[in-house]
């Protein structure tokens, strides 16, 4: 399937391959020449839909991106389980199996950054070369309660786009999971969990993100293992939707360094 973008001729594929005892998704949107580098894509509360503005924006740019969608289903067969240590080690699993060309970066949004991070940790001894963006990182500890998430939550969308409502349909398909993937999202701790981290990181978000506002990121940039930087985009929480353009920049940014 061709699909275009500013003019620009790009491929999308849908690929099923098992990893372990689950089956996964894998969205890849690549360029229509050969690309150069791999982003991997892990969205927040498992919905791929609100990502591909920002998947096609890399392709653009001549960058494949893959997005995993940890939660699809496929008739009786078995499926990954919602929560951010299993989700983090099927993604490991796909990214050992894909071999991935080229320089990657694991990108992961809101909760997806979560699984990013333990994903990163599972990898980083047989992929030092791997960088990783965390793009919204949830939760702040005073946000892991349910009223701290919906005090941050009435205020971090403020500048997102009707259009998102698109992730309903994603929504409908895996409502039953989200009050576990949250559940184990707000038992996480990525501050304790960077310390462990030896790859490349950057951390980003919306300048109205009050999900992961400066202080949070920098918090987390100062505890990890290995170097880390900060940078603010455009945008609220979901910037990857509103703002593809500067949040592809960025990765790109990442992907080019050595």
């Amino acid at each position: 399937m061709t699909a275009p973008h500013h003019g620009i001729d790009m491929r999308r594929e849908e690929r099923w391959s098992r990893v372990e005892a689950a089956w996964v998704r894998a969205i890849e949107v690549r360029p229509a020449g050969e690309p150069r580098g791999t982003v991997v894509l892990l969205p927040g509360l498992g919905l791929p839909r609100y990502t591909r503005p920002t998947a096609e924006a890399l392709a653009e740019r001549g960058v494949k991106c893959v997005v995993l969608d940890l939660l699809a289903w496929r008739g009786r067969r078995p499926r990954v389980a919602p929560g951010v240590g299993q989700m983090a080690e099927v993604a490991a699993g796909w990214v050992n199996q894909a071999q991935l060309a080229g320089p990657v970066v694991l990108l992961g949004h809101s909760t997806g950054a979560q699984v990013v991070l333990g994903t990163a940790l599972h990898l980083q001894h047989d992929h030092p070369d791997v960088s990783v963006v965390l793009a919204g990182l949830t939760f702040r500890p005073e946000q892991r309660s349910w009223p701290g998430m919906l005090r941050a939550a009435a205020t971090a969308y403020r500048k997102d786009s009707p259009g998102e409502l698109a992730v309903v349909k994603n929504i409908a398909r895996v409502r039953t999971d989200l009050i576990r993937l949250i559940e184990s999202a707000r038992r996480d701790a990525p501050e304790q969990r960077v310390r462990a981290l030896r790859l490349s990181l950057v951390l980003t978000a919306g300048e109205a993100d009050s999900f992961a506002p400066r202080g949070w990121m920098k918090q987390v940039a100062a505890a990890s293992g290995g170097p880390a930087r900060v940078t603010v985009l455009p945008g609220s929480h979901n910037n990857l939707f509103t703002h593809p353009d500067e949040v592809a920049t960025l990765v790109t940014s990442v992907l080019q360094r050595p």
